[in-house]
């Protein structure tokens, strides 16, 4: 089959192939990027009817045995009648059904996938499907794109920054939007205050249900503009948002305001490099717009408390997943040094918890004629 260019993680430099529907072809894919003997591949055959090929890649000594086992396990669970993609597999294998975040890296990219590959990760290729399954997964790991480590440390970390802030804007704006207006004006500068209330002056709903209404009629558009061929989504996108938008102010439906802050959120979910991370956002959000109605900013900090608390429980193969935050010390902490903040290239010796104990150092200084050959 023809290699595609990578559409949904789309990149700045680096390669542009992407994976196809052909397991054979995407495992040369990887192949030509290590060329290494330790790259073993582990072949199953999933789902009593449709048989279908998955194949476990991971480097030979490398990889945490421990994780490999887990893996494995959850490999040999599932007796169903088919598993079609890796979208089937990976809610089969999750730890915590009940978790709206993703507990496998989900990548069209056969660079991506090497990467994590040579950092002590697993991945899985399932026959048809043209995406590989990296594991384990953590929230660091949500806020990292393939090309992060071809540009240069600081772009790389004022975007990643900027990455967390979106996060934070996607699953919190709303209702914190919704808390000050309701509750805690006293909060907002006079002049702001004002002008709030003047732009939401013959405005018919209350401050909930107005951010509701439009926070669902971008839902719509957004769903709308996914399943539409082509150029016709994206125009549907762009159109038609402006067009409620400007129409529901004009109406006196909504205030501006109100469209200001949508639209924020909506950028926030967007700028998250993983769509299922950001989707797992989006659910949080309506969570925040109801408990800031009804609670203000006292249930703001509740559902900030009971999501730090469901993360800091939550595993991905007996990784925690959020590591290295929750667990610094770990590896010296040398995997905070590819966090919040990436650090230049040179300093990145070490490999991350993943991998092996024994195997954690990656680069070494030469020195003198072993240097020059």
């Amino acid at each position: 089959m023809e290699i595609p260019k990578a559409e949904g993680e789309k990149n700045i430099r680096g390669s542009r192939e992407a994976f196809t529907e052909d397991i054979g072809t995407n495992i040369s894919l990887i192949e030509k990027r290590i060329r290494d003997g330790a790259l073993t591949q582990e072949k199953w055959v999933l789902g009593r009817r449709t048989k279908t090929e998955a194949v476990l890649l991971y480097l030979e000594g490398v990889a945490y045995g421990k994780i490999l086992e887990q893996v494995r396990t959850k490999l040999r669970v599932p007796d169903i009648d088919s598993v079609m993609d890796g979208g089937m597999l990976e809610q089969l294998m999750k730890e915590n059904v009940w978790s709206p975040f993703p507990q496998c890296q989900a990548s069209e990219r056969p660079d991506r996938t090497a990467q994590a590959l040579l950092e002590g990760r697993a991945a899985i290729l399932l026959d048809h499907s043209p995406e590989a399954l990296i594991l384990p997964a953590t929230v660091n790991s949500m806020f990292q794109t393939g090309d992060d480590y071809y540009r240069h440390f600081m772009v790389v970390s004022f975007l990643r920054l900027i990455r967390y802030l979106a996060a934070f804007l996607a699953a919190f704006l709303p209702g914190l939007y919704v808390a000050a207006s309701c509750y805690h004006t006293q909060l907002l500068p006079t002049n702001l205050i004002l002008s709030l209330a003047e732009a939401r002056a013959g405005v018919p709903f209350p401050v909930l249900l107005e951010v509701l209404l439009m926070e669902l009629a971008f839902e719509l558009i957004r769903e709308a503009g996914l399943r539409m061929p082509g150029a016709i989504g994206n125009t549907i996108g762009i159109v038609g948002g402006l067009i409620i938008g400007q129409s529901a102010v004009s109406a006196n439906l909504v205030s501006p305001m109100t469209v200001v802050v949508v639209a924020l959120t909506a950028l926030g979910s967007f700028s998250v490099p993983n769509e299922e991370f950001s989707e797992a956002l989006r659910l949080i959000k309506y969570v925040n717009v109801f408990l800031g109605g009804a609670l203000g900013i006292v249930g703001i900090a509740l559902g900030g408390y009971f999501l730090a608390l469901h993360l800091t429980r939550l595993q991905s193969f007996g990784v925690p997943y959020l590591n290295p935050f929750a667990m610094p010390e770990v590896n010296d902490a040398y995997d905070l040094r590819d966090s919040l903040l990436r650090w230049p290239m040179r300093t990145l010796q070490r490999r991350p918890l993943f991998a092996w104990h024994r195997q954690r150092v990656r680069m070494r200084q030469k020195e003198g004629d072993n240097a020059r050959k």
